[in-house]
């Protein structure tokens, strides 16, 4: 069974302007504080931001860019268990399942953990038949 945590960023407040004219008077030592795991509001007539570190936003764009991948690659997934379902005697149907159940483990998204490669559990296979369960040896149609 797949037991890897994904890692959580906290982003504790730790600074706060009322106004836009607040945030600019205060100068470039308004952002001294903001380090990475701490964020900061302003308010202004437009809306209210969140200012973060660079490392902290691009943990968190890491993270919103492989929730995608995961939402496309289960959906993807849930088609081809519906063809192995329509066909569960053809191979060429189930190595599809394996092959995109494995490609859904990989990433190659900006800075999060990777997945743990997934492997089967107790699964019977037919001796004859090729089982590919590294992904790294998957041949890929394109690139």
């Amino acid at each position: 069974m797949l037991t890897q945590t994904l890692s959580r960023i906290k982003l504790t407040p730790i600074a706060h302007w009322n106004s836009f004219e607040q945030f600019r008077t205060a100068g470039a030592n308004a952002l001294t504080n903001i380090t990475p795991g701490t964020v900061g509001t302003l308010h202004s007539k437009t809306g209210q931001y969140r200012i973060l570190t660079e490392a902290d936003f691009q943990h968190l764009l890491g993270i919103a860019a492989d929730a995608e991948r995961l939402q496309q690659g289960l959906s993807v997934v849930m088609r081809a268990v519906r063809v192995v379902q329509n066909h569960p005697q053809d191979s060429d149907t189930l190595a599809l399942l394996a092959e995109t159940v494995a490609m859904l483990s990989m990433t190659n998204v900006l800075p999060t953990t990777s997945l743990l490669p997934l492997a089967p559990e107790d699964i019977s296979v037919d001796p004859e038949d090729e089982v590919i369960l590294s992904p790294e040896q998957i041949q890929r149609p394109f690139g």
